[in-house]
Parts: C-alpha cells; sequence; structure tokens
C-alpha cells in the first residue's frame, strides 16, 4: 500500500489545533457574540439573540443592504475587589447577520427583554410568494 504526503493536510491539521486552542480558552464560547437564532413564519421573520447584561442604550442596530447589523458594548461589572474568577467577557462587540429575504425597514420592531433582543422584521411585497394562473 502506498502513502503519499501531503504538506497541505498537515497545515489543516495544525489549523485545526489551534483554533481549537483558542475556542477552549477560558471566558470564550467559541462562538461569536451575540448568539442568534433567525425564525421565519408566514410573512414575518423574527431575530433573537442572546444579550445577558446588556442596555437597550448600549445597543445600536442598523439595517444595510441584506445585512442586519448589531453592535455594542458589554459594560464590565468590576468593583474595587478583583475578581476570583472571571469567565464573562466585556468590551466592544459586532455582529452582521444576513436576512436571506427582503424586508421592509419601516416595520421594524425592536424589544430588549431580560437579556433576549428580538427583532420583528415584515417581509417586503417582493418577498412575498405570489400565485401564478395558469392560462
Amino acid at each position: 500500500m502506498f502513502y503519499t504526503y501531503d504538506i497541505f493536510n498537515d497545515a489543516l491539521r495544525l489549523k485545526d489545533i489551534i483554533d481549537g486552542f483558542f475556542d477552549d480558552a477560558p471566558g470564550s464560547t467559541g462562538r461569536e457574540f451575540p448568539l442568534v437564532n433567525i425564525y421565519e413564519k408566514d410573512d414575518t421573520v423574527t431575530i433573537k439573540a442572546l444579550m445577558p447584561g446588556v442596555k437597550s442604550e448600549d445597543l445600536n442596530i442598523e439595517l444595510a443592504g441584506e445585512s442586519l447589523i448589531i453592535s455594542g458594548e458589554r459594560k464590565s461589572d468590576y468593583t474595587e475587589s478583583p475578581y476570583v474568577r472571571k469567565e464573562r467577557s466585556f468590551g466592544a462587540f459586532k455582529k452582521s447577520v444576513r436576512i436571506p429575504w427582503a424586508v421592509n425597514p419601516d416595520t421594524i420592531k425592536a424589544g430588549l427583554n431580560r437579556g433576549i433582543l428580538t427583532l420583528t422584521l415584515d417581509k417586503s411585497e417582493d418577498a412575498k410568494p405570489r400565485k401564478i394562473t395558469i392560462n
């Protein structure tokens, strides 16, 4: 049996090892903050993002083309006494989420309740399915 050596396989293995190291680092979730779920029902798109400890005045939400951009800052709750253990991260964040449907920007609703940001977007008339009659 012949085995051919490919240096690119070693490079890919090294990349996986390095990615795993940073994903498993203390305070890292291995995912980009905030974590987002997107739901579609009829003519409405609902986006829910986990925002624990973030106040509405520290958030900025923009619709740019097909992308919804959520940015803001998680402010530190550090007081005079130092941490014994710190797993939560603080600071500025920015996440772009592609919306696979055209939406009406005038009807977007946003609410922040108990650490969950809920955005409700109505599909535009162009994105709604149309019945085609056969002649």
